[in-house]
């Protein structure tokens, strides 16, 4: 089957740009407006296209923080509409085994795969919700100069921090 497909069919007048952003998790696009576009970026494999480091931060430091494990998903309700129950919303479960297992707690949360009348694509949509929430894990904050000014989100980029684990 194909990777992505939407089916839609909007009844009532919404915001604009809160239904491009909805159609956007179609294909797990996040969608930001610079220089009077709206421009969709994929979660999709890339390269890092800039690296930080002490040199080119503001006063050379960087802040981690990480997410906390009580936000970490491990089950995922996904509703995706059915063609064999006459296209009605439909919930499908999607869980980590492992990591219930493991933490002996559920941690649940509801997602819409807008547009999805395959019970595949819901299942991968959980999946990749899932993944996020076990590999996404940490935040770093820096401030730096006009040196990153073509950066947009989405950039991958790579974090060379000597004081972080006290290796250069």
């Amino acid at each position: 089957e194909p990777r992505f497909t939407c089916n839609l069919f909007i009844t009532k007048a919404a915001d604009a740009y809160k239904v491009l952003k909805d159609i956007a998790t179609v294909f797990r696009s996040m969608l930001y407006y610079i220089d009077g576009q709206v421009v969709p970026v994929i979660d999709a494999p890339s390269g890092p296209v800039y690296n930080f480091t002490a040199a080119n931060v503001l006063n050379g430091s960087f802040s981690y923080e990480s997410t906390g494990s009580k936000t970490r998903i491990n089950q995922c309700i996904v509703t995706w509409i059915d063609p064999e129950a006459n296209y009605k919303a439909s919930p499908l479960i999607v869980e980590d085994r492992l990591n219930i297992a493991k933490t002996g707690k559920i941690i649940s949360q509801d997602a819409v795969a807008m547009g999805a009348t395959s019970e595949g694509q819901a299942l991968r949509y959980g999946r990749w919700k899932l993944w996020t929430a076990a590999n996404q894990r940490e935040v770093v904050t820096f401030s730096t100069a006009l040196n990153a000014t073509f950066l947009v989100p989405g950039d991958i980029i790579n974090i060379q921090d000597a004081n972080r684990y006290a290796v250069r």
